[in-house]
């Protein structure tokens, strides 16, 4: 009987330490060059559902959605530029939130294309930070919040690159 109260004490363990994970600290590997500078191919990263999923994200925190399109189904990583009821309005290489030119010192390059918009309710606008070669908001339009799976609060890999976020 005691062996069967210690396999239940270390099964309830484990379960919980998988929720805290699961809600405050689930690690994402950065596929890809779309977020470069900032975050490379290979870079670990912890992020927070749970900041997701009680809206705690705001203009220029970089967020992980589940996204389907025409090459299958993946999670990916994009800065938030506009939210519900903003503006946004790309033109001659320049990203504007509510008619003001937004200040974005981790892009090296122009942002391409014309986009003029207003973010419906329940809507993100993301770019990624290498815009040249970033698949966003863009080309594949509004993110919904519902598909936010986290917002990015670590940088813990490579060692080197450790920042919070």
């Amino acid at each position: 009987m005691e062996v069967v109260k210690d396999w239940l004490k270390t099964i309830l363990y484990a379960f919980v330490i998988v929720l805290i994970l699961y809600f405050f600290a689930w690690p994402v590997t950065i596929e890809g060059e779309s977020m470069s500078p900032t975050f490379l191919d290979g870079d670990k990263v912890v992020t927070s559902r749970l900041l997701t999923m009680t809206g705690k994200y705001t203009i220029g925190d970089v967020v992980v959605f589940h996204m389907i399109d025409v090459d299958g189904e993946r999670d990916v990583i994009k800065r938030v530029i506009g939210m519900a009821g903003d503006k946004i309005e790309i033109k001659d290489g320049v990203v504007y939130r509510n008619e003001e030119q937004i200040s974005e010192e981790y892009i090296t390059d122009v942002t391409e294309g014309e986009v003029s918009l207003t973010i419906p309710k329940g809507g993100l606008f993301v770019l990624g930070d290498n815009r040249k070669y970033s698949y966003d908001s863009r080309k594949m339009g509004i993110v919904s919040e519902s598909e936010l799976k986290g917002k990015v609060i670590l940088r813990w890999y490579p060692f080197k690159t450790i920042k919070r976020f």
